[in-house]
């Protein structure tokens, strides 16, 4: 019943969360000169984080912690001496509001992050009410509902139920699959994407491609190439540590100069690029570069670009996510690396957009289900191997803060 009603309240939520992103997504394709209003916005996320507290801001790390402090009680290990918050229901609702700004405004930020923070938010809404009832702090029964409602969002958000499920069992702790919770995940993963999908949810379209086959050669291919997609997968990481520490000492750690300066540098790339090509397709989700690189159709330097907009959107303080912004550097960098080697393009793409995912959040398993089921790439071994070497070579840094990647002893 946990994994049910947690899913069934999330994928409504999600389905509300994703469809306002495209809709204020649509109206900043509409009327460009929002993207003149990016400095003001980051300001303004800064003030409503101020006044709500920037605890609000990691909801996903505060329950990596109590997921942790679980499992460690299991293990017989000592109290977990991790940075210790509290959840809120609200921090969903401020997510919301914020991320949805973003996007208004034409920041380079995804959506998975506050939508997980959502379904966190409704599985520490369900855990206080079913404890005031029952009247005892069950951690075991905290535990299940954020890993349910972390499966429940991710799954709703791609339309990815098996996904969902992996990502709810391994976000926290990827050398731990917390089986005992497999059920309630599974439940609240398939019950948030099917409410979702059967209200309409916007989610990502992968245009019809050509995979290619398991061969001996391919097989050499896809691994050695993933392998550079991993350590691509890196430098990202590296980067958006990188930009923000690099901010905060530029500004001295004043909140409102490091908010204001990257979000000025992101409205001047912008119009920059605007007067080049004429397109804001470095802005917000950025689908259209992850589409134009599987039909082979983007320019070689997107990677690049995209990569600084999203780590100056990020060091501003705007809020969405770090998931799309990742397959989208990752389908790019997998493109250009293709053509400069002569591969087949929509497969590489592909093959560098999950690489990219795998290493930055260190689940190359919820990636390999991703690619089966959002990507649609129907040789499963060739997508094992990529997203398996690219963890590998990525390193045990990624987008989730205290995620543990080490078996406790």
């Amino acid at each position: 019943m946990r994994g049910i009603a947690t899913g069934l309240v999330t994928g409504i939520l999600i389905m509300v969360f994703a469809n306002t992103i495209a809709f204020v997504g649509d109206i900043n394709d509409r009327y460009p000169l929002l993207y003149l209003l990016i400095p003001a916005g980051a300001v303004l996320t800064a003030l409503i984080y101020k006044a709500t507290g920037e605890y609000f801001r990691k909801a996903t790390v505060y329950a990596i912690d109590d997921i942790h402090e679980t499992e460690e009680k299991k293990l017989n290990l000592a109290a977990s001496q991790r940075e210790k918050g509290l959840l809120s229901p609200f921090m969903g609702l401020v997510g919301y509001f914020t991320a949805s700004l973003s996007h208004l405004l034409g920041a380079s930020v995804g959506k998975e992050g506050v939508g997980v923070q959502i379904g966190l938010s409704v599985a520490d809404l369900f855990n206080r009410t079913e404890k005031r009832f029952l009247g005892k702090d069950d951690r075991d029964a905290k535990a299940c509902y954020l890993m349910s409602g972390a499966s429940a969002a991710f799954g709703a958000l791609f339309g990815s139920p098996i996904a969902g499920t992996l990502f709810g069992l391994q976000f926290a702790s990827p050398a731990i699959t917390r089986l005992d919770t497999l059920i309630p995940c599974t439940l609240a993963s398939f019950t948030a994407t099917v409410v979702s999908g059967a209200l309409h949810i916007h989610i990502l379209h992968i245009p019809s491609y050509f995979p290619l086959v398991f061969t001996a050669e391919n097989f050499i291919k896809v691994s050695l190439f993933s392998v550079v997609i991993g350590l691509f997968a890196r430098l990202f990481c590296y980067g958006l540590e990188e930009f923000k520490s690099l901010t905060a000492r530029i500004t001295k750690g004043n909140r409102y100069l490091t908010a204001l300066i990257p979000a000025i540098l992101v409205t001047l790339i912008t119009f920059i690029n605007y007067m080049a090509t004429g397109n804001y397709v470095y802005n917000g989700l950025s689908a259209e570069l992850l589409y134009g690189a599987i039909d082979g159709d983007i320019p070689l330097y997107s990677f690049a670009i995209k990569a600084i907009m999203v780590f100056l959107s990020i060091a501003a303080g705007f809020v969405g996510g770090e998931v799309v912004p990742l397959l989208v550097f990752g389908a790019g960098t997998g493109y250009t690396l293709a053509t400069l080697l002569g591969l087949p393009l929509s497969p590489y793409a592909v093959f560098g957009a999950l690489g990219m995912l795998a290493g930055g959040t260190n689940l190359p398993l919820v990636c390999f289900a991703l690619g089966i089921e959002l990507f649609h790439y129907n040789e499963p071994r060739l997508i094992f191997v990529a997203v398996v070497m690219a963890y590998i070579c990525s390193g045990k840094h990624g987008i989730y803060a205290h995620q543990s990647t080490e078996l406790r002893k």
